[in-house]
């Protein structure tokens, strides 16, 4: 059996608490989180105070009650060589393992309502409360004191947070999250806008019937289904093996853009188009094309075609502002739109992600985390593949260094690629043969431990690293959950934007592009035996003969050369790129 690291340890119980006084239990605080001085990210920079009664909206994750039996039943229906191998969980199932306890309902409530809150519900298929109250009351549950936090490159893009928070000492047992708090959401789009070359129409030199050879510098649809066999599978269509893409930033995927692009690259393919879902204030102005939403949509599309595709637009908050008496949102859209997610039945549930979005880890607080990757893992207990791009930054971005006051220089890893409940994706270029992007992020998570699905392919490649005349020791951890798992093309991709052809690349290219050949494979497995795959790495490290192994290139940054793609699984290609035919022989 496979063994899943169980991210959330359960503090102690306070059984004495309800012998203590109210008035000392509720004052005995202990951080939850908290920052160094200044902000976790240079994005983010302190404008003001805002006005004590200014309504914040606050959210209130409770502890389930049965995760670690969720991460067992994903142990298990993942693991291929396991009898429950595909048996994924309903909806309902899950809902109810994570479920809080009467006790952390209790004790929840009872802390609210000592401060005034006499309606606070739980609803029966939730374990979130969320609350409208003042900026003060805010601080006074959680310790802490708001201020005003403005972008650096858009002094009117601002959000309230605050550098730490508490909760009463007994509540850490029952809270897994408080938001917005500590997390920035310096979310970025995961495609390198260097890349970005617009063409006219007639002057790109991609076409839909281009030889091998032009692929080696222009990618289209044909290439990709050339070079990792997917050419010859037709989609059932009698399954419902939708398709979804999650597009952040306001970026907006455009039908006219898909017509344009499937007539100049997909000319076989008839009435192309996908469904767009508006979450969480979302919107979908089809006069303002995205560069990264029109990327996903146009390859999600050429790979998958006629998969139904879902584009899932998320809002991110209506910026604060100061004498606004309304509420504020959240701006946390992982959270955002995962909560919606997992409110769709089975039925209607996608059963493949694809997200280029992330932060660098480090921005990221644990509980938040946690608790996004936490829900990744009850997407896959519920049988859907849920990959993401591995980054643009090789082994990180900028001078590496650390925020916690210490300005320390280490390789540094991007979440949510870092979750060891998602496929990442990292990239390639070039063919006969395929080598590694020298962007492609890769590394060690430092929050994540490392999971026995990766460990003897991992471990193989740390003996060589250690072994050699670069090892980077102390750069990196050894023992966490390593990335990206594959890969695939990720450079000089034909992208139809407002009317006109662009090249762009990034793992934004790469993570459509597998999570599309993971589609087609969910519809042949659904039709073969009605399961689909589900979270997938325990199979892909289980099958690594179904990859082109990529030996050579490497992912520089942080003043390093970075990693060496090397035979096997390493931290710039993972285990290679996909070879449709050999996958669909193993599922």
């Amino acid at each position: 059996m496979l063994i899943f690291p169980v991210l959330l340890a359960l503090a102690p119980l306070a059984a004495f608490a309800s012998v203590v006084p109210r008035s000392v239990l509720y004052n005995d605080f202990l951080t939850k989180h908290s920052w160094p001085a200044g902000s976790p990210s240079p994005s983010w920079k302190y404008h003001s105070t805002p006005d004590p009664n200014t309504p914040l909206t606050i959210r209130i994750g409770l502890r389930p009650s049965n995760f670690d039996q969720l991460l067992g039943h994903l142990s298990e229906t993942s693991d291929p060589y396991h009898s429950r191998y595909g048996a994924h969980l309903t909806k309902e199932h899950v809902e109810e393992l994570m479920q809080p306890s009467e006790e952390t309902k209790m004790e929840v409530t009872d802390w609210l309502n000592w401060h005034g809150m006499d309606n606070v519900e739980i609803l029966p298929s939730s374990r979130y409360i969320t609350l409208v109250i003042p900026v003060s009351l805010a601080e006074t549950l959680l310790n802490t004191t708001y201020h005003v936090y403005a972008h650096t490159s858009d002094s009117s893009n601002q959000i309230i947070r605050t550098m730490e928070y508490s909760l009463p000492r007994h509540l850490h047992a029952h809270i897994n999250l408080v938001s917005p708090t500590t997390y920035f959401g310096n979310m970025r789009s995961m495609k390198k806008s260097s890349f970005l070359k617009s063409l006219g129409l007639g002057d790109s030199d991609a076409s839909n019937d281009m030889t091998p050879s032009s692929c080696s510098t222009i990618i289209t649809p044909t290439c990709l289904q050339d070079l990792y066999h997917t050419a010859n599978y037709t989609p059932s269509l009698t399954t419902n093996a939708s398709f979804g893409i999650a597009g952040y930033l306001e970026e907006y995927a455009i039908r006219a853009d898909l017509a344009t692009f499937v007539t100049k690259f997909l000319p076989n393919t008839t009435n192309a188009t996908f469904t767009t879902v508006l979450v969480n204030g979302g919107k979908n102005n089809q006069s303002e094309p995205g560069v990264e939403a029109n990327l996903d949509v146009q390859y999600g599309t050429g790979m998958a075609y006629p998969i139904p595709m879902y584009y899932y637009s998320t809002g991110g908050s209506p910026r604060y502002v100061p004498d606004e008496f309304t509420p504020t949102d959240t701006n946390e859209p992982y959270l955002d739109w995962l909560d919606y997610i997992l409110t769709l039945s089975n039925g209607d549930l996608p059963k493949t992600f694809s997200t280029s979005y992330g932060d660098d880890e480090q921005t990221v607080p644990d509980d938040y985390a946690f608790e996004v990757c936490n829900k990744f893992a009850e997407l896959g207990a519920r049988g859907a593949s849920v990959l993401f791009s591995s980054g643009d930054d090789g082994v990180g971005g900028g001078n590496c260094s650390t925020n916690d006051g210490t300005n320390t220089v280490l390789f540094q890893p991007n979440f949510p690629a870092s979750c060891p409940y998602v496929t990442t994706v990292g990239s390639t270029v070039g063919i006969s043969p395929e080598t590694a992007a020298s962007f492609s992020a890769g590394g060690f998570s430092r929050l994540f431990a490392q999971p026995s699905y990766q460990s003897y392919a991992v471990s193989r490649f740390l003996t060589a690293l250690n072994s050699s005349s670069t090892p980077y020791t102390g750069l990196y951890n050894a023992s966490g959950r390593a990335y990206p798992d594959v890969s695939a093309q990720g450079e000089g991709f034909q992208v139809v934007i407002g009317g006109q052809v662009g090249s762009v690349g990034g793992t934004s290219c790469s993570s459509p592009t597998v999570a599309g050949i993971i589609a087609l494979l969910n519809d042949y497995k659904l039709a073969t035996n009605g399961t689909t795959l589900g979270f997938l790495n325990p199979l892909l490290y289980a099958n690594a003969a179904a990859f082109n192994d990529i030996v050579s290139g490497s992912n520089p940054g942080c003043g390093t050369n970075g990693f060496e793609a090397t035979t096997g699984w390493d931290p710039v290609t993972g285990l290679g790129t996909p070879d449709f035919v050999k996958l669909q022989s193993i599922v």
